[in-house]
């Protein structure tokens, strides 16, 4: 569990984050580009499901869900849906990521400094 009730700022999902998604399918990279305002986190995917890929979710004392819709390239192509969910702490993050009908699994990411 995060540490961020008593220290938000280090905990901020603001940045640009590396992240690897480790899933029953296989692994995949995207790069995250989060802003936050309050409780509501906006942004960018970049990587595997598509370049760019806009990003909404929410954020409380270190705890964040997001999502995003994106294309999915490997077997039987088409269109889906991401979310992760999980903890910031610092310059890393750790959680679940689930791309709908497709792969389940841990995520971790680093912010880039």
């Amino acid at each position: 569990m995060s540490n961020c009730s008593h220290t938000p700022r280090k905990c901020d999902a603001a940045g640009t984050w590396d992240v690897d998604y480790a899933s029953d399918y296989g692994r995949f990279a995207g790069s995250m580009n989060l802003h936050r305002e309050g409780a509501t986190v906006t942004g960018t995917w970049s990587g595997a499901f598509g370049p760019n890929q806009p990003i909404s979710g929410t954020w409380r004392n270190g705890y964040i869900e997001l999502s995003f819709s994106g294309t999915w390239s490997e077997e039987k192509p088409g269109p889906v849906n991401a979310t992760l969910v999980g903890w910031i702490d610092g310059d890393s993050a750790t959680g679940r990521m689930k791309v709908e009908g497709r792969a389940d699994g841990q995520w971790s990411a680093v912010r880039k400094k």
